[in-house]
């Protein structure tokens, strides 16, 4: 009997250290990915800025080509909201929104998922 009150207690130390844990880490991450084209850096820039030319290479795109794609604003100026819907369980409900666009330099997208199974998780 001891020896389970010890192991109970145990557990919920680390379950406690877990959640404290979790308190202090960040909520917000950045997703960076680099890539070589040869192709000069303005015409590959003034092909991905259009929001809907990115369903080309999109993994959620060939995961469910009959998702439903709906586009707010003009394409490749910021504003530029681009959202889809699928019925696909492993595509989910979301949109991007263009933040910031500098020349040949960076775009900034918002992405706003929202999960098919438990539509009150929402990931920013």
């Amino acid at each position: 009997m001891k020896i389970l009150k010890k192991i109970v207690i145990v557990l919920l130390l680390i379950v406690a250290v877990l959640l404290i844990t979790a308190l202090f880490l960040k909520k917000d991450y950045a997703v960076k990915r680099e890539i070589t084209i040869n192709k000069p850096k303005q015409e590959v820039f003034d092909y991905i800025k259009y929001l809907r030319n990115q369903n080309n290479f999109s993994k959620w795109a060939m995961m469910d080509p009959l998702m439903t794609k709906t586009y707010q604003g003009t394409d490749g100026t910021v504003g530029f909201i681009s959202a889809w819907d699928s019925k696909a369980d492993s595509v989910e409900k979301g949109s991007r929104k263009l933040l910031k666009s500098k020349k040949a330099k960076e775009l900034i997208l918002k992405f706003d998922l929202l999960n098919h199974l438990n539509p009150k998780i929402r990931r920013t």
